[in-house]
């Protein structure tokens, strides 16, 4: 089930979409250009260094969040976000 939400952004938040986009219209662009290897040659080079965690606090509690992945994964990260989020929220 696909949900729609419409949001509205303030001038410079619409500036800052907007650039996001063509950054990755130019980065889809130089991907379609490369070769299967080389495409992956610099997914490798540009990929997060460090492990994906942090810490917020909230209130008097400290949160700490760790991100894993399993090389087993089946689901796509963009997957099981839309599976849970269709799963947790009823209109």
């Amino acid at each position: 089930m696909l949900m729609l939400c419409t949001i509205e952004l303030t001038e410079r938040e619409q500036e800052i979409f907007d650039e996001v986009l063509e950054k990755v219209d130019e980065t889809a662009v130089f991907l379609a250009g490369l070769s299967h290897s080389d495409r992956l040659d610099w997914l490798k080079k540009c990929r997060y260094s460090r492990p994906i965690s942090f810490e917020r606090e909230i209130g008097d509690t400290v949160y700490t969040v760790n991100a894993h992945f399993s090389e087993k994964a089946t689901e796509t990260a963009e997957g099981k976000v839309n599976r849970i989020l269709n799963q947790n929220i009823t209109l």
